[in-house]
């Protein structure tokens, strides 16, 4: 008999086939049903993310629906979906022992991920609950972290290990798989939606709207980090513009004042004075005009970082995104 996510429920009848009734035969049930199901959490993390853009806004967000959304992945992903797995990878470790560090980071990736669920929900039911202004911040931090981490997560899985299992894994293995997985009704995407999921249901399986508040969200935060890096590289620019500027005044000054000294009926020793004096002034007025100038420009490459010194997530700025990955694939490397 399958199992169900939470208690028994009246259910809501729904005609459509879950799409593993409709993958490619070659791929094994098991395989096909784990597709399946990231399908359906990345449509639900992309309800939370429109909440989220509402957050980002400072626009108040559908609690309740944040709430279902995380009910669904600490009640279903976490506790049935991440084990199967699990007992997946157990069966490319046996045969493959190379991919021990891979399948140790997705293990350790699954518990990870379900912490971070768990303190969502957490965050979420205590908004919803009416703590909205003191949690905002953090909510939407963590929602950012746990929308890409479990993104992120998902892509791994789908574009490495489960080609690896398809890749390395016999008959026998697969019936083994498939002898040991008990069949999960889920409570939004499967034959029939359990009561009090139906809302959720129906926002995951709608269309998007054009210009949904998580797109809109994200791309004004990308365009407003555009704004203030390209203003701060134009207020840099101005401040060694002017720097230059007063250096080349007073240099000019100064050496013509030198300069006529030194056209004077002098003495040779004063004007042999009169010589090293400009020499030793230029000399200086390079230097000052180095060190402000290198100041300058270091504040101003950090005015224009400063827009992309954001938490990571779905909402940071590209730049950031991709300024972080160069950092980490250096540290690697290192």
């Amino acid at each position: 008999m399958a199992e169900r996510a939470e208690s028994a429920k009246p259910r809501r009848a729904r005609s459509r086939a879950p799409e593993s009734a409709r993958s490619d035969a070659s791929v094994p049930n098991i395989v096909a049903a784990l597709v399946d199901e990231h399908k359906y959490q990345a449509r639900l993390l992309t309800v939370m993310e429109r909440q989220v853009g509402l957050l980002n806004q400072r626009k108040l967000p559908d609690y309740e629906v944040m709430h279902g959304v995380m009910r669904y992945m600490t009640q279903f992903p976490d506790r049935f979906h991440h084990p199967k797995e699990d007992l997946l990878f157990d069966k490319v470790l046996a045969r493959d022992p190379a991919s021990a560090e891979s399948v140790a980071q997705l293990r350790r990736a699954h518990v990870d991920i379900t912490a971070a669920g768990a303190q969502l929900f957490d965050l979420v039911g205590r908004s919803r609950q009416g703590e909205t202004e003191a949690l905002r911040d953090p909510l939407r931090k963590t929602a950012h972290r746990y929308i890409g981490t479990l993104r992120r997560h998902m892509d791994i899985e789908s574009l490495h290990m489960f080609p690896q299992a398809l890749k390395t894994l016999q008959p026998d293995d697969w019936r083994e798989v498939d002898a040991a997985m008990k069949p999960i009704l889920d409570p939004v995407f499967g034959q029939q939606v359990e009561a009090g999921f139906e809302e959720l249901h129906d926002q995951a399986t709608a269309k998007p709207e054009l210009g949904s508040p998580g797109r809109i969200g994200a791309g004004l935060i990308e365009a407003a980090a555009m704004i203030e890096a390209v203003a701060a590289f134009i207020s840099g620019m101005s401040a060694l513009r002017k720097t230059m500027t007063q250096h080349n005044a007073q240099v000019l000054q100064q050496n013509l004042r030198l300069t006529r000294n030194l056209l004077q009926f002098v003495p040779l020793a004063e004007r042999g004075r009169l010589l090293g004096e400009l020499c030793e002034s230029n000399a200086q007025m390079f230097s000052e005009v180095q060190t402000r100038m290198t100041r300058l420009w270091s504040d101003t490459w950090v005015a224009i970082w400063r827009p992309y010194a954001v938490e990571p997530g779905p909402y940071a700025p590209n730049l950031a995104r991709r300024r972080r990955h160069r950092v980490a694939d250096s540290a690697k490397q290192a």
